[in-house]
């Protein structure tokens, strides 16, 4: 009877693995496209986000300290911060930018909002920017067709 189990739970897991889709390639654009019943047309898209030519952190580095007297507490401190925040929203807008403009292109690839969307969601992981969204317009047959196999 513990065989039997082991042998079905084991089966499952398996057969659970094998159709999780592969993991996205750091460099790839993902677009995923939705259509329910009632005809509305959703969509998923993601792009990898930009890396700061800095490997990502901000400010000068490690244990360097200004020539105005930094360090803990020091006024340049804050000068910092404030450049680094300044540079974060500047990387921030860039990303944001390059999303809908990769977006875009891939809309119009695809064919598959024909008349615009709305934005549900956007949000940002640790490597990747994502957008989910809905089109203006419901699906016509041809859009059934075309879209239900991806």
């Amino acid at each position: 009877m513990k065989r039997t189990v082991l042998v079905i739970t084991t089966s499952l897991i398996v057969s659970a693995c094998a159709h999780r889709p592969p993991p996205l390639d750091k460099d790839e654009i993902y677009f995923e496209t939705k259509i329910k019943q009632d005809g509305t047309k959703l969509f998923a898209f993601s792009i990898p986000s930009m890396k700061q030519p800095d490997g990502g952190k901000g400010g000068r580095g490690r244990g360097s300290r200004s020539q105005e007297g930094g360090g803990r507490g020091g006024r340049s401190g804050q000068k910092d911060r404030e450049g680094a925040a300044e540079q974060s929203s500047d990387n921030s807008d860039r990303m944001a930018k390059q999303l809908y403009v990769s977006l875009d292109e891939k809309l119009d690839e695809t064919g598959y909002c024909q008349t615009g969307f709305i934005e549900i969601d956007t949000h940002q992981t640790e490597d990747r920017l994502h957008l989910l969204g809905e089109c203006n317009e419901t699906a016509s047959d041809l859009d059934r067709l075309d879209f239900s196999a991806r």
